[in-house]
């Protein structure tokens, strides 16, 4: 049974596990969660599952050395899709120094560095306290895995978060806000244009409107360290067919936030902005949905014990901040001192030819351990 990062990592990757958002015909996350249960099994740990969606479980695994901290390692078991991928997706294969195939940076690779932690510390008598490592479904789309756990346990004392960072301490994250925008008109023949209300051509002064709001407002919400906030338009989709004035089109929005920005305020800024800018669209209506998904911001000071020791742990006094989301700001929204910190490159996850570096992953090993140990070892008698 696979005892190091590398061994771990290349068996993960070898079971699919596309979250059923990104492919309606994936089984999600279980043939990883059945196999990290039956690793656990003859490894002698105790596994935890936890029902969270449909035939969508989390797993948790978790040593105890008397009374002390309690410290969870977070990583989540759910890839997003592997359309487009020039290697095999699950093939595992290791070839020149690389891990190759879906999650091998994001996450399993580093998830895989938590576990083989997991075995070595509990060979340690010289640390007092817990560990835990948590392995969440969803956290590629709704962040429903974490949310989860969180709410079946105490809360744990530190967190880290293994998303890939270069081993660089990140203990801040952007928020993000995803929302639709809908203009709506009255379908007609195309040979009588005249007689529909073209949603498409009401969106096409929407969508400059936006852009303005992007550049010139969004870049007034800034948090120390951390870049100004951002809005995208990801998706555009209308009409049913060219020989139809389309009567509908829908456009989805992702903004990333900053600490101490509202997000409630921030929507009804940018609705106000886009209904002035675009006037009177006519016969075409403009409807703004409520966000669908809502992901806070979150920072941990470079005060906090958790940090600092993560810091000296890597040899690097800088902690750092970055825009991409993770489970982690779910996590400091209960209270918790979170940090994310993982083998691999931020850069390789979603690639056509994901990989993560064998060095890497025995680094990440050596981090988590050196890091666990620290955090722990001063309770020990």
């Amino acid at each position: 049974m696979p005892v190091t990062a590398a061994q771990i990592a290349q068996q993960l990757v070898r079971l699919p596990s596309i979250n059923p958002a990104y492919d309606p015909g994936s089984s999600g996350e279980g043939r990883v969660v059945d196999w990290l249960e039956d690793w656990a099994r003859e490894n002698q740990l105790e596994p935890v599952r936890q029902p969270c969606l449909e035939n969508r479980d989390n797993i948790s695994f978790t040593i105890r050395k008397g009374d002390g901290p309690h410290l969870l390692f977070n990583g989540h078991t759910d890839t997003v899709s592997t359309e487009g991928m020039t290697i095999d997706p699950c093939g595992g294969e290791i070839c020149e120094g690389r891990l190759w195939g879906r999650g091998s940076t994001d996450m399993k690779g580093p998830l895989a560095a938590m576990l083989s932690t997991l075995l070595q510390m509990r060979e340690r008598d010289d640390w007092r306290g817990s560990l835990t490592v948590g392995c969440v479904v969803d956290e590629e789309y709704k962040y429903r895995g974490i949310r989860s756990l969180l709410d079946a346990n105490d809360p744990w004392d530190f967190a880290v978060v293994g998303e890939p960072t270069g081993l660089k301490v990140v203990r801040g994250c952007k928020g993000s806000c995803r929302f639709t925008i809908h203009t709506e008109g009255r379908a007609a023949h195309s040979s009588e244009p005249d007689n529909g209300a073209n949603a498409i051509v009401g969106m096409a002064r929407v969508i400059p409107a936006l852009a303005e709001f992007f550049e010139t407002r969004l870049g007034d919400y800034a948090a120390a360290g951390f870049d100004p906030s951002t809005g995208s338009i990801g998706l555009i989709e209308g009409g049913s067919g060219v020989n139809i004035v389309p009567d509908r089109c829908t456009i989805t929005i992702d903004l990333r936030t900053v600490p101490g920005q509202d997000e409630r305020a921030t929507l009804g800024e940018l609705e106000v902005f886009t209904r002035e800018r675009c006037g009177d669209l006519g016969e075409v209506q403009l409807v703004f949905d409520e966000p669908t998904h809502f992901s806070p911001s979150f920072e941990t000071s470079t005060r906090h014990p958790l940090v600092r020791t993560a810091c000296e742990v890597v040899g690097d006094d800088k902690a750092r901040v970055v825009s991409f989301g993770c489970d982690g700001s779910k996590i400091a929204a209960r209270g918790i001192p979170t940090i994310v910190l993982g083998p691999g490159d931020i850069g390789q996850a979603h690639t056509k030819d994901e990989f993560i570096s064998l060095a890497d992953l025995e680094a990440g090993e050596t981090t988590y351990l050196n890091l666990a140990f620290k955090l722990l070892q001063d309770h020990a008698d």
